[in-house]
């Protein structure tokens, strides 16, 4: 009788280790699956941080443009064809039709 209880002791044993080697087994492989998701994102959020920094560094640019008093007349210039007082504003026209049907000239207006 002493070898069965040896052996089912022995048995017992073997399959506890068992158990126990699989759930570790399990356990680090979630861990490790979760650790290479974050580590995914941890790359993703880096590379947002970088375009957000770009995209800062830009703003900033924009803004010390905007406080230029010559880049703003400029872009004035440019986009709203504003003129200074005592200015005219020259525009091309296509062809003698296009100015006739855009603009009404007094004969004061013409130069």
């Amino acid at each position: 009788m002493p070898k069965k209880k040896g052996k089912r002791k022995l048995m017992l044993l073997s399959v506890i280790l068992t158990a126990s080697l699989l759930l570790t087994v399990v356990c680090c492989t979630k861990q490790f699956l979760t650790l290479r998701e974050l580590q995914a994102k941890q790359l993703y959020y880096e590379g947002v941080y970088q375009d957000l920094v770009q995209e800062n560094t830009e703003l900033l640019n924009t803004k010390d443009l905007l406080n230029d008093a010559s880049y703003m007349e400029r872009l004035a210039r440019q986009r709203f064809k504003l003129i200074r007082p005592n200015e005219y504003l020259v525009v091309p026209a296509e062809t003698n039709e296009d100015l006739q049907t855009h603009v009404e000239l007094d004969d004061k207006d013409v130069h």
